[in-house]
């Protein structure tokens, strides 16, 4: 059911007439919750494949992998959790972090193993770790984690890589090191934080600003997005490649997640308010759209 179908007439119509005439009484929340349950998400696009998503996540900021195939994508401002089923172009509210959600600048969602966690543009991470991905419109709690890092960076991306929550500084507060990348981590088992990668932006060619808003990796490389740019680090050798997005396709990316076939998704919170999701089977593909 789409929010466009979700009525009072489409509700009860789908209720047997005995439960009806039982009860002539039906709580609102119970109306809203079976109404949102699932969101059609409108496709925009089919080369590439991109879905504009509903205005509840008009401030998307945030990808990460969930089960089968789903992803889970985040609320810029609110703490709440959605996770985008591809095959069927719609969308599900998973969790709800307090009720009323908190309020927070969230700028990145990593999963590890039974847990989520979310990181805020000052270095604060929230773990979520009593909801079930199987579940929808759940209200849960969150242990709030201090970095101490927000003296040094204003951070927007999230990514667990072994363990690890790898936080790429968008903007670093240390006049010295404004043109480096720097990303660091955080230890989920000990809490330890610690200096990941260290990129002087010369090292980068072609990048005007190191502003880094989403990063990603594999076995071989990191992925890092520099607002207009999506640039390719081999892990070994730290040689990059830049590839420019083309500003048609998109306009502000501050996610991305790589999925186990190849294929990659970027979401972008528009400056316009046009939140949007787009899916690209390989890299390949993402080349030959943005040339």
């Amino acid at each position: 059911m789409s929010f466009a179908e979700c009525s009072t007439a489409s509700f009860f119509a789908k209720i047997p007439l005995v439960l009806i005439r039982a009860s002539l009484f039906i709580p609102i929340t119970l109306l809203l919750v079976a109404c949102e349950s699932a969101t059609d998400v409108q496709v925009i696009n089919t080369e590439p494949m991109q879905w504009l998503l509903p205005p509840a996540l008009n401030e998307a900021s945030g990808l990460a992998l969930a089960d089968n195939g789903s992803i889970y994508i985040h609320n810029d401002e609110l703490g709440e959790i959605y996770r985008f089923i591809p095959r069927s172009n719609s969308i599900l509210k998973v969790a709800s972090i307090s009720w009323p959600p908190v309020g927070e600048d969230f700028e990145g969602i990593a999963v590890h193993q039974d847990s989520l966690f979310l990181i805020t543009s000052d270095s604060q991470l929230f773990e979520v770790s009593d909801f079930s991905a199987r579940e929808n419109h759940q209200v849960v709690g969150a242990r709030r984690i201090a970095t101490g890092l927000q003296a040094v960076c204003e951070f927007e991306g999230l990514y667990n890589l072994d363990g690890k929550l790898l936080m790429p500084c968008k903007n670093l507060k240390v006049e010295q090191d404004q043109y480096q990348l720097r990303v660091f981590a955080f230890d989920i088992e000990t809490e330890a934080v610690s200096e990941f990668l260290v990129l002087d932006r010369n090292s980068v060619a072609g990048i005007n600003q190191v502003a880094a808003t989403a990063f990603e990796a594999t076995d071989t490389h990191y992925f890092v997005v520099f607002e207009n740019y999506l640039v390719k680090i081999d892990r070994g050798n730290l040689e990059s490649e830049v590839i420019t997005l083309n500003n048609k396709l998109h306009q502000q990316v501050e996610g991305i997640a790589l999925l186990p076939d190849g294929a990659l998704m970027l979401v972008e919170d528009n400056r316009r308010g046009l939140a949007r999701l787009t899916r690209y089977t390989s890299l390949d593909e993402l080349i030959r759209y943005n040339h």
